[in-house]
């Protein structure tokens, strides 16, 4: 009979046939708000916001820090509720996150701040309240709200990345944020094998394979000793979060000696990151790549890393600003830009890697250095989200946060026969 009387919505307000400001109300007996994104600029160069909602929320759930996931969490302290929540019924909303994930919001959300400016509806009040909300989850403690249980476990995305399984009566609904099956220098990746009735599944490469971890890194040192070699300066535009940890391991695993120089928000994320241990694979290895990294602090600093053949790591990593648009002005003409992230149309990453040009200061620059592009996704591909879902064995399957979800969806009920369902924004789905 419980089974009869489990009745489970999903309300999407966002990350539904498309990427970014994933946003998810879960109704059981109670209802959660799993994560709250949104997306700094689309390809018209605009914000998008989640869609608003008027329930009343008893807690929200936040899988990890990144912008797309968790940069509209402090609209939910507005005082009227903001843009997207006009009604704002529970102002002691409590939200629930593992505590690197606190600690990087606390970061990024200012930064987001500022880029956006009047373009974002909140302002530092409800940052600051957002940051007194907090509540810490580590992975694998079980919390409860009513009948519904929530357990996070690690996605093997970036640090304090969590998947979310919630049980409610007899049924199990995973959600799965942002994750990443196969290990990585800093990660080793998700270990779930647990049958489930619902899975709500990041759908970002439902059409492509990433390429292999081992050749792919034995490429960039590759690209980076011959410049290196040439007396150029290998830049990598890197996303601070996440990417610029990675890129920093995986050179020290390959060479102890060459010089690297990090800039950017990614200098306090790595503190981040070191501050840690459970929450990356090896946070001592990690302390001492860490260490034989120069940080860049002040202006000089730049002038100089530029002056020997080196190694610079720097923000932002789709070159839309940060200093690595002041590095690129800097290079010598033996030098070479590698791009290692996603690049959204329109983005300086993606004009060089297109057009081979840049605009800074609202001047468009011909490139006069190569531009390489390497593959080092921190989601995972194809084979990596077929491999989950054969894994859980869901009876439902949820695809969120892709551009190909419908076609996915198409594959998965024709080729596999599952119930596979690509939701659009505003979609209210019985589970």
């Amino acid at each position: 009979m419980a089974s009869e009387t489990a009745d489970i919505e999903l309300h999407c307000l966002g990350a539904s046939r498309e990427v970014g400001r994933s946003a998810f109300l879960l109704k059981t007996d109670k209802n959660l708000l799993l994560d709250y994104g949104l997306k700094i600029f689309d390809k018209s160069g605009q914000p998008q916001f989640p869609e608003p909602f008027s329930e009343k929320i008893d807690a929200m759930i936040l899988s990890h820090a990144h912008l797309d996931h968790s940069g509209f969490v402090p609209n939910l302290y507005s005082g009227s509720g903001g843009v997207n929540n006009p009604i704002n019924p529970n102002p002691g909303l409590k939200w629930f996150s593992t505590p690197p994930t606190r600690d990087l919001c606390e970061i990024l959300w200012p930064d987001s701040m500022k880029i956006m400016g009047d373009t974002l509806p909140y302002k530092i009040r409800e940052y600051h309240l957002a940051l007194k909300h907090w509540v810490p989850v580590a992975y694998e403690r079980r919390i409860s709200f009513g009948e519904t249980q929530i357990t996070l476990s690690d996605a093997g995305h970036i640090a304090g990345a969590a998947m979310v399984e919630l049980e409610y009566r007899d049924k199990v609904v995973l959600y799965t944020g942002d994750f990443k099956n196969s290990p990585t220098r800093l990660h080793n990746g998700v270990a779930y094998d647990y049958d489930v009735n619902t899975l709500i599944i990041d759908s970002t490469y439902a059409k492509r394979e990433h390429p292999d971890r081992k050749k792919l890194e034995q490429k960039l040192m590759d690209e980076i000793s011959e410049t290196i070699d040439n007396g150029g300066t290998a830049l990598l535009p890197a996303f601070s979060l996440g990417r610029s940890q990675e890129l920093i391991s995986i050179i020290r695993a390959h060479d102890r000696h060459v010089p690297i120089y990090l800039d950017g928000m990614g200098k306090d994320i790595s503190l981040i990151y070191a501050k840690y241990p459970g929450y990356i694979s090896d946070v001592k290895k990690f302390r001492k790549d860490l260490s034989t990294v120069v940080s860049i602090r002040k202006n000089h600093q730049r002038m100089e890393a530029t002056r020997e053949p080196a190694v610079i790591v720097s923000s932002a990593g789709m070159m839309e600003g940060g200093p690595v648009l002041g590095y690129v002005v800097r290079l010598n003409p033996n030098s070479k830009i590698i791009l290692t992230g996603y690049s959204v149309e329109g983005s300086n990453a993606w004009r060089l890697l297109n057009e081979n040009a840049l605009i800074i200061n609202g001047n468009r620059l011909e490139a006069e250095f190569p531009v390489e592009y390497l593959d080092f996704s921190a989601h995972a591909g194809r084979s990596d989200l077929l491999n989950m879902i054969k894994s859980t064995n869901p009876e439902k399957i949820i695809l969120v946060h892709g551009d190909s979800t419908e076609e996915f969806e198409r594959e998965l009920r024709e080729d596999f026969g599952l119930d596979a369902i690509a939701p659009k924004i505003g979609d209210r789905i019985k589970l």
